[in-house]
């Protein structure tokens, strides 16, 4: 939610998170290092050079150069917006939830969940503006759902017939716009802007709930189910070092 805390904190670990995509990832280097003294070429290099430190795999920067030069662009001629977003929460309100809930699949519910959050979040009366097929994957990205591109036209036409979400008007625009409520009980404060379909899932189907750590959805088995399978190794190998630390350290206490 805090876009200059997410960013400097991945900057320093040098670790790219999954889950966040390249354009994105890009976007949100060029706001950390924009300054009105520089220009788009001195902008890109620093992008480009802070994106090699990661080390990548399989990132070949001739690839990303247009887009880059593009966000580099647009920051310059006021098109992207110049300050972060710095956000305590962004609220989903109980009549949206209510709404979500009647929906007939978890993909149609994660997705309108996502919808609610990002309009909210973009705070353009509803308005998701995306340019290009590819934007609108990165929104299926965040709501957790991994399916083709004609799956995901498919799920938003059902959405669209059904009157839930609109397109703009002209034929190249990809542009969706939900009905967003303005006031009421909120009944859930989306704080992390990663997983959001998860997060539904996590908190409101029955029997599931979120991993602790990395936020993959898991069900509930038992009273102290905290975290996915994978997530539960890592951490039993963590302990496993430090108990082998700590009887290191006790042995050459007692040898001195």
């Amino acid at each position: 939610m805090n876009e200059k805390e997410y960013i400097r904190n991945i900057l320093v670990s040098k670790k790219k998170p999954d889950n966040l995509s390249m354009g994105y990832f890009i976007t949100l280097i060029a706001k950390y290092y924009y300054s009105d003294e520089s220009d788009i070429e001195e902008l890109s290099n620093i992008i480009k050079g802070k994106i090699l430190e990661f080390e990548l795999d399989n990132y070949q920067e001739y690839k990303y150069h247009n887009k880059i030069v593009s966000v580099c662009s647009e920051l310059f001629n006021g098109k992207i917006e110049q300050h972060f977003k710095e956000k305590e929460y962004i609220p989903i309100y109980e009549s949206e939830l209510n709404f979500i809930n009647l929906l007939p699949d978890d993909r149609q519910k994660k997705l309108m969940f996502t919808l609610f959050a990002v309009a909210r979040y973009m705070d353009c009366d509803g308005w998701i503006n995306k340019k290009t097929s590819k934007d609108i994957s990165e929104v299926f990205k965040i709501a957790n759902i991994t399916i083709t591109s004609d799956k995901r036209n498919e799920l938003l036409h059902e959405l669209y017939t059904n009157g839930f979400i609109s397109f703009g008007k002209k034929v190249n625009n990809l542009n969706i716009k939900v009905k967003l409520v303005v006031s009421g009980d909120i009944g859930y404060k989306v704080k992390d802007f990663t997983n959001i379909g998860n997060q539904y899932i996590g908190n409101f189907k029955k029997g599931y709930k979120q991993c602790k750590k990395c936020g993959k959805v898991i069900r509930v088995t038992g009273t102290n189910n905290q975290y996915c399978k994978k997530c539960i190794k890592e951490k039993q190998l963590e302990w496993q070092r430090k108990s082998m630390k700590k009887i290191r350290e006790t042995k050459k206490c007692e040898v001195s």
